[in-house]
């Protein structure tokens, strides 16, 4: 065989001229291929779509929005996600091991994929869940969560219950940030209600003795003394100067218990407010995301699409037939060469 029968042996002049010589075989092959890839696309499992759209919420602290009297739009330490990154840390929980876990409990995912009586179906369960469910984010910084299953119904009935049970998750993880913080802020709040009375029980020794606002009674006493002098009235003089000697003995004492009770009261003021907040964050809850869409039951199946099955099982059968035939051809005319 020379070089330039070789070289044109593929050349499409050539080509088509084999096939319209091999017209009858190619014919059958056609037929037999449609015919398989009928019967493939009827044997193939349907699988319907469900789809749902959630939107991150901005997350921050509920008793700030409502109870503080301070304007603060900045994250705390109860926010989840924001307005930058809230997509992304939701993917993360529905990616995650404990929802596909907590999924696989509620929908008793192991019995309905016929898997709880395999020695490794966690690990296909796994294998399952990612072929079947599927979360991206859209350019419109939205989630898309994706289920497929072969009934329309329960597909819908999963997607919806990923949503409820991500938002079930994200709370729980914020509930548990509250609880501890609720607890920090109510010992501080406890605490500062332990000094005000103990400061409160001291003052009532120098209130006994009359002493109640020590300026402005050291300043009336004063002024009285002085008028006391001026009208020669000895017996007034000497009973407010009396006075003004306990007002000096125990003035400093009164005065510096009655300053650590006004900062005591001010802190007492903004741990009662951190507790209130606390509180609320404690046994309140918001949604951490909204749903734009939920997830009803298709009326189509997603796949397979029978036709395209067919014509593309057709077409690629027949592209290896021929592809198998020309090289036969190029072999035998080899050999002869």
């Amino acid at each position: 065989m020379t070089t330039e029968n070789k070289k044109n042996l593929f050349d499409a002049g050539n080509i088509l001229t084999f096939i319209l010589s091999r017209w009858k075989p190619l014919l059958v092959i056609t037929i037999l291929a449609m015919a398989a890839s009928v019967v493939i696309s009827l044997v193939l499992p349907e699988k319907y779509k469900a789809t749902v759209i959630l939107f991150p919420g901005q997350n921050n602290n509920l008793s700030r929005a409502f109870l503080s009297m301070q304007a603060d739009n900045t994250k705390d330490f109860l926010s989840f996600g924001g307005e930058e990154n809230g997509s992304e840390q939701l993917m993360q929980v529905l990616r995650s091991d404990q929802l596909m876990y907590a999924i696989a409990k509620k929908y008793d995912l192991l019995h309905y994929y016929s898997l709880d009586d395999q020695w490794d179906k966690y690990y296909l369960l796994k294998g399952s869940y990612n072929e079947l469910f599927n979360y991206s984010i859209t350019e419109y910084e939205s989630i898309e969560i994706k289920v497929f299953d072969r009934d329309p119904k329960m597909a819908a009935k999963l997607a919806n219950g990923v949503a409820y049970l991500a938002d079930s998750i994200i709370q729980q993880i914020i509930k548990q940030r509250s609880m501890a913080a609720y607890k920090v802020v109510k010992g501080q709040y406890d605490s500062a209600v332990a000094v005000a009375n103990k400061l409160e029980d001291s003052l009532n020794f120098y209130h006994n003795l009359g002493i109640l606002h020590w300026q402005n009674q050291v300043d009336e006493l004063t002024a009285g003394y002085t008028d006391a002098e001026v009208n020669n009235n000895t017996q007034a003089a000497k009973d407010i100067s009396d006075k003004l000697q306990i007002f000096e003995k125990y003035g400093k004492g009164f005065l510096v218990l009655n300053n650590e009770l006004e900062a005591t009261f001010e802190w007492l003021k903004q741990a009662r407010e951190s507790c209130m907040q606390a509180k609320v964050n404690a046994e309140q809850t918001i949604p951490s995301f909204f749903i734009a869409d939920r997830a009803v039951p298709a009326d189509r199946k997603t796949y397979p699409i029978r036709g395209l099955v067919v014509i593309g099982g057709t077409i690629i059968s027949l592209f290896i037939a021929i592809l198998v035939l020309l090289i036969l051809n190029r072999f035998k005319m080899a050999r002869k060469g």
